[in-house]
Order: structure tokens, then sequence, then C-alpha cells
């Protein structure tokens, strides 16, 4: 985003509530001619693109076009601090700091008993509602207030509140590890990273290893409870053992439900959570625990463009895959548009491995649909991507690339595109025994009309994949599902996505 569009975008961001409360208050005590005000209004009514040569062309005889810049920043310091106001008290941290920003009056004031129920008061709140970095500044404040007024047995008290320091720096660095320790696995589960590789394995091994070492300090502790499970359910999401990583999910979900207040005073982390429990009881086919988070999901309230993003990231990706795992292409097809236009709308919120996750299940779609054209369409934005996130979503894709062109045609493209697969994985490391089946075949791949011959080859072919499959340590390979089910229908003479639906029931 360019810098001279920020403002814009701020003011484009804000609800009608917002606008309204800014523009009320920024007009008191006789500002509502403002230059500021002027040039809120002027922004607010342009389009959904800023054209600054516009805006001062249409405006030129007011005073804020002069100043432009100086008024652009002091109309921005202005909105800051309405939306300050407008949100304070809104989250439980605002609430704490209001309350140290009170004690802090009445010590200027020299109001010592309500410097101190304003302490009791935050302290309480902290701990209920574990805002552990404020918590550590209210001991701090409180041992100051003891150690200065306290009259009567004052060892005592400033004692116990030195244990409780004590204490809480224990669960700061319990719940600073956890977090970090939870983000590494969550790292190598995004970003795909090879879990065939030694190397790789032992890091996850050793992650797990320092995880569990935690669950001793877990107690009573929320917070603490969440983040264990979210690793350990990252932990066999990496594993691929998908029964156990939604277990993890459930007792993450169930804490929630034991701590209700957490729902309320943190709903964002809530519909995460209602987000892994959706991918993980689809991946291990527990359709009730989906339906249930999904219906939850789609129920609760969104209070910003960030948790509007959020659950639509959620909401959509999860439908589309469960529509498509379920042999439900109509379905899933259906939905298409409203992502691509919701890609759009919350590009500033979706994570780009969230974005190719997106593309790939659609490339996939098309796929098993037979609509060959599309699926070629899709994997272009999967193939230029050069970050390291969701390679092995790329990798999948440079496999399915010349059968793609088989499948239109293209047969001058299949071999060209196979030496292009078989070099990129070489480099990447990633020529394990499926990958090495599926490029070795495509080399050898006949391309004449003679479908004796084809069919022979690729049942050739599909035995040996189907061996591979009952190998433990390749057999929910990302690609496997998807290259088997297309070998089939040339051998069976069967459709794809019909093969799934008849899988579960659905054929006719």
């Amino acid at each position: 985003m360019a810098v001279q569009d920020e403002l814009f975008q701020l003011i484009k961001s804000l609800s009608p509530s917002e606008k309204r409360y800014f523009k009320v208050n920024a007009s008191k005590g006789g500002d509502a001619k403002s230059n500021y005000l002027q040039l809120f209004e002027a922004m607010d009514t342009q389009g959904d693109e800023y054209d600054e040569q516009k805006l001062k062309e249409k405006h030129d005889k007011k005073p804020f076009v002069k100043y432009l810049s100086a008024e652009k920043k002091q109309l921005r310091e202005q909105i800051m601090r309405q939306m300050r106001s407008f949100h304070a008290g809104r989250t439980v941290d605002n609430r704490i700091n209001e309350l140290l920003q009170d004690e802090m009056f009445y010590r200027d004031k020299g109001l010592n008993d309500l410097r101190e129920k304003a302490l009791l008061k935050a302290k309480e709140l902290a701990t209920k509602l574990e805002r552990f970095h404020l918590l550590k500044e209210i001991l701090s404040r409180q041992l100051a207030y003891v150690i200065e007024f306290e009259q009567k047995k004052i060892t005592e008290p400033v004692i116990n509140l030195i244990n409780e320091q004590k204490q809480l720096a224990i669960i700061q660095e319990t719940e600073l590890e956890l977090q970090s320790k939870n983000r590494e696995l969550f790292s190598v589960y995004r970003s795909g990273s090879d879990i065939q590789d030694p190397s790789v394995q032992n890091r996850v091994a050793m992650l797990i290893t320092e995880i569990e070492q935690y669950r001793p300090r877990i107690g009573k502790w929320f917070s603490l409870g969440v983040k264990f499970q979210r690793g350990y359910s990252n932990y066999h999401q990496i594993q691929r053992d998908w029964k156990a990583s939604l277990e993890c999910t459930k007792l993450e979900y169930g804490l929630y439900q034991e701590h209700s207040h957490f729902k309320e005073e943190d709903p964002y982390n809530y519909k995460i959570c209602l987000a892994n429990l959706m991918s993980r009881a689809l991946s291990a086919k527990e359709n009730q625990w989906f339906t249930k988070a999904l219906e939850e999901m789609k129920t609760l309230p969104v209070n910003s463009f960030n948790e509007e993003g959020e659950v639509f990231q959620n909401i959509y990706f999860q439908e589309h895959f469960f529509y498509i795992n379920y042999g439900e292409f109509d379905k899933a097809a259906s939905l298409v548009p409203t992502i691509e236009e919701g890609l759009i709308k919350y590009e500033s919120k979706i994570n780009q491995a969230r974005k190719l996750a997106f593309q790939f299940n659609i490339m996939v779609m098309y796929f098993l649909m037979h609509d060959f054209k599309q699926a070629l369409k899709w994997t272009e934005p999967l193939l230029d991507d050069n970050s390291e996130i969701k390679q092995h979503q790329r990798f999948v894709t440079t496999l399915l690339l010349p059968i793609i062109h088989f499948e239109l045609d293209h047969y001058d493209l299949v071999e060209s595109f196979t030496r292009s697969a078989y070099r990129h994985l070489q480099r990447k490391g990633r020529l394990h025994a499926f990958q090495r089946l599926v490029l070795n075949y495509l080399k050898q791949m006949p391309l004449s009309s003679d479908q004796a011959e084809f069919k022979e080859k690729l049942k050739v072919f599909h035995d040996a994949l189907d061996k591979l499959q009952q190998d433990p340590d390749t057999k929910v390979t990302l690609g496997m599902e998807e290259i088997s089910l297309w070998a089939k229908s040339h051998i069976l003479n069967v459709p794809m996505n019909v093969q799934l639906q008849q899988s579960i029931g659905l054929a006719q």
C-alpha cells in the first residue's frame, strides 16, 4: 500500500458508528468547519480508490488543500484520538490500563485509599482473565505501595508480594516457552516441511518433548492449557495422526466451555479454536464435530473487519473442503465466486498460507471434476508463488501439471513439465518413493492412440501406487489420492468425482 493511501484506507475501514462518533466529537467546540473535518468528509466521499489529484481539483478553494500534508497528519491524529475514546473499556486490557491510569492519578493526588482499591480491582481482573503482562506491573505497583505506606507487619505483605512476583515469572516463562514451541510446530506444518527428512523429524520430536516437560506447570491456568493442547494438536497434524490431533483440539474447546468468560473477552482466539476444530474434524472424518463447530462459528457475532475476515476464511475454506471430500462438487464449485470475492476483499487479513490453500483446493476440485482447463488456470498462482510456505501443495501441483496437460491434449508439453517437475523436486530434496513412481510413469506414458497399451501401463502404475499406499510412511502423502483416482478413471472409465461419490454412497 502506498504511503499516501494509508489515511484513506483508515477512513474507509471505519464503521458507520465509528464515523458518526468521530464527526460528532470532532465538531464540538465550534470545530464543525475545521480543516481536518472537511478533509475527512472529502476523502470519505471518494470511491474505492484514492485519487489525490482529483481531491485537490474538486476542493481547490478549500483551505485544507493548501497544506494538505499537514492537514492529513492532523486528521489521522484526531481519528485515532477519537477511536481510542470510542473503544475505551471494550477489552479487558483497556479496562485494566484505565485502572492503572486511575491509580497514577490517585497517587499524584495523595488519595491512597482510592489508589489501593484501583490496584486491587485491576489485580482481580488481570488474574481472572490471565493478563500476565499486566499483572506484573500491578504487583510491582502494589509492592511499592506497601513499602511506602504499610505501618504494621510490613515484612509479611512484602514477602507475599515478592513470592507472587516469583510465581508470576514462572507462569510467564511457561507461557512464552509453550507459545514459541507451538508456533514453531505450526510453522513446520504450515510450510509443508518434509516430514520424511530426518532433521525435520528430530526437530519436531524435540519440540514436543520440550512441550511435555511443561505439563506439571499447567495447573488451573486456562491460557497455558490452551497453548499446551494446541501444541500437541499441531504435532499430531505434522505426524498426520488426524484423530489424535482432533482429540487435543477437543480438549482445547472444552477449556473454553469450562472458562466461558474467555470466549466473551477474547472472541478472536475462540474463533481460531473453532476453525481448528472444523479442520481437525474434517481430516479425522468426524462430521458431527465438524458440523457442530461450523454452525457455532456461523452464529458468532463479528466486531471488526479483522474478525469478519477470520470468519470468512475459515467458514468458506472448511465448507468448500468439506464438499470436495464428500463428493458434492456442484456445491463446492458454487462457492468459488464468493471465495474469489472474499480473497480480494480481505486481502489485508488473509495470510499467504490460507490464500494458497484456497487456490490449491479449487485447483484440485476442478481436476477431480475433469474440468482440466479451469484446473490449469488455478495452477498458475500456486506455481508462481516463491514463498517457503505450503511447499507440499506446490510439489503436488508440479506432479499434477503434466497430467493436466495430457488431459488437454497438450502432448508436446507433458514431457517438458515432467522433466521440470523432476528437477524441481530433486533440487528441493522431495524425490521420495511416491514422487519417483509418478514421474517415472509420466516419462514412459504412451501418448499414442493405442488405448490397450495405455491402460496396460497405467494399470501397472496403479498397482504399484496401491502398494505404496499400504506403506504407513507414505499412505497419506498429499496428492496420492488424486493421482490414484485419475488412474482408476481411465482404467475403469469412471470419472474421478463419481468414484468419490460411490465411495460414500452418493452416486445414483
